[in-house]
């Protein structure tokens, strides 16, 4: 990974640009390999994400990352979080809200599954065969998506959306 004032940079340009066009920014990374910039866009919204959404904030990205000066041989992946999105940050739960989630809290040995009905105030609700149950965000150890739980016409993804752009290539568009 870059040095944090390089991934500052590219979130000042990447996050108002993803906003904008109604998505959420769920994650953003920026490395560097072999002398070239991977920039990695993760991107949700309620009504899920498909490959022509990606398609469109790449387009629109692309052009931005290119005038980062820190930034050399950038490439551009933007995609959807998946159907089974391991969470990584207390942050993203809010993205989630409505979904299936399964999750592990400390001194639990079973995964516990259900809905996410509640994610603020570093409190976590998950409802789940009638009943909700509240965990502290600092309790859980583990977290992911579960489209087992989610509710019928979630707007839930049925697939995982990515497209890519580089220098030197042209834009393509994949289903992971």
């Amino acid at each position: 990974m870059y040095g944090e004032h390089v991934q500052e940079k590219v979130m000042k340009e990447v996050e108002p640009v993803v906003t904008g066009m109604g998505f959420g920014l769920v994650e953003l990374t920026v490395s560097r390999q072999k002398g070239a910039t991977r920039v990695g866009v993760i991107i949700h919204r309620p009504a899920g994400v498909g490959i022509e959404d990606c398609a469109e904030v790449s387009r629109l990205l692309f052009p931005r990352l290119e005038t980062i000066e820190d930034l050399a041989n950038v490439s551009l992946e933007v995609s959807s979080p998946g159907i089974e999105r391991v969470i990584k940050n207390p942050r993203e739960y809010p993205f989630f809200l409505g979904r299936g989630i399964r999750l592990l809290a400390e001194g639990e040995t079973e995964w516990i599954g259900g809905i996410l009905e509640k994610a603020d105030n570093g409190v976590l609700a998950l409802r789940s065969e009638g009943r909700v149950m509240e965990f502290p965000m600092t309790s859980v150890r583990k977290a992911r998506l579960d489209q087992k739980w989610d509710p019928p016409h979630s707007g839930a993804p049925g697939n995982r959306a990515s497209a890519r752009s580089g220098e030197g290539s042209k834009e393509d568009t994949d289903a992971v």
